[in-house]
């Protein structure tokens, strides 16, 4: 296939050494259907074509289950409203078997994923953050705040609130956009301002702290040390989320 010979070979020349991260990524808020699998499917056939060619490669599959519930799904009651913006990793799954919202919605996905043969790491984004894994890029993006701000307005056309963030906070179990104030690196904490108008101080080395999803995004290829992702169309318009995501890479990140 053309575009397979056309993306190895720019994936080779940019890494001539060393093993090649092919990422795929997807936030379990539902239902997984036909389109995830595509991406999982080019991720596969990019490591098999390397791979082929002789050099070292691994794709990873990073779960996006730090994300707020954003929507309750069609064949979900309307109870699941009060569970609007807590994470995914978090709430509990509409049946009784105990497992959070994330997990239900992705064991059969990954079933399938195996029965396929696809091999890929999976990553749990809420893990990764609890860790404290994320702590590096939270600390860059708080310290570039302005840079970050003017990036994004630069580049997507759109002017950011005074209220604006890079990050979000979790705030009695739900994710929050707050006015950051300041961060203590030695503590690990930030200090942000509450609905009410209040300074309250958070640690952001725990899970606590989120990255805005346009800049947890270029974190993770900057972390992961990432070198080829397939993503759709929406994140390829013009001003969107890749364009943003690169010039993060470059003048935040330095990657």
């Amino acid at each position: 296939m053309e575009w397979l010979n056309k993306v190895a070979d720019e994936a080779t020349a940019r890494k001539p050494d060393g093993e090649i991260i092919i990422e795929s990524g997807i936030s379990p808020s539902g239902a997984y259907h036909m389109g995830y699998l595509r991406e999982i499917i080019t991720c596969d056939a990019i490591v098999n074509k390397l791979k082929n060619r002789g050099r070292q490669a691994k794709h990873i599959h990073f779960v996006d289950d730090l994300d707020g519930f954003r929507k309750v799904p069609a064949d979900l009651p309307d109870s699941y409203e009060k569970y609007l913006g807590q994470p995914l990793a978090d709430m509990p799954a509409p049946d009784s078997s105990g497992l959070t919202y994330a997990d239900y919605a992705l064991k059969d996905f990954l079933a399938s994923i195996q029965q396929l043969g696809v091999e890929m790491d999976v990553i749990r984004s809420h893990q990764k953050y609890r860790e404290g894994f994320f702590v590096p890029a939270i600390e860059r993006a708080l310290q570039e705040s302005d840079k970050v701000r003017n990036i994004l307005e630069t580049i997507s056309g759109h002017k950011l609130g005074e209220e604006w963030s890079p990050i979000q906070v979790n705030e009695e179990g739900y994710l929050k956009k707050r006015r950051f104030i300041s961060i203590d690196k030695t503590a690990k904490t930030v200090t942000y301002e509450d609905r009410d108008g209040k300074a309250q101080s958070i640690s952001y080395a725990k899970g606590d702290v989120k990255l805005d999803w346009r800049i947890d995004w270029p974190a993770r290829w900057w972390l992961v040390g990432v070198d080829v992702e397939p993503f759709g169309r929406d994140h390829a318009t013009k001003g969107g989320s890749y364009d943003t995501g690169v010039a993060l890479m470059e003048q935040v990140f330095n990657a």
